[in-house]
């Protein structure tokens, strides 16, 4: 007998949002549904001084489409924790030098998706 599983969730990258660098961030935005919730729209901002640490450590240049590419490395690493129930589902997650030192292994995985 066949047994369905219900997936974990999905994560959709919709994009950036344009002109958040005078607001001192980058914004990747996302759609993520979990079984058991509704669909939600989830913006992940990443702040300038993260973004700057971030560019440095993998010597990349500051642009910002190199931020907004981190922008939506970190926000589909942390989106994964969402979903696999390792982390709150909110709907605005602001990453900082202070959240990345927190969570090293988000850190590490997104150093490594940005070097591959």
């Amino acid at each position: 007998m066949a047994v369905a599983t219900e997936p974990a969730g999905a994560i959709s990258y919709e994009g950036p949002s344009p002109d958040t660098e005078f607001l001192g961030f980058s914004q990747a935005n996302f759609l993520v549904t979990v079984p058991g919730w509704k669909a939600r729209e989830v913006a992940v901002l990443l702040n300038a001084p993260a973004a700057r640490r971030l560019l440095e450590e993998l010597g990349r240049t500051d642009t910002q489409e190199a931020r907004d590419q981190l922008a939506r490395l970190v926000g589909e690493a942390w989106l994964r924790r969402v979903i696999e129930g390792k982390a709150p589902f909110e709907s605005i997650v602001t990453v900082s030098n202070g959240f990345l030192e927190e969570h090293p292994d988000l850190l590490a995985e997104v150093k490594a998706a940005a070097a591959g």
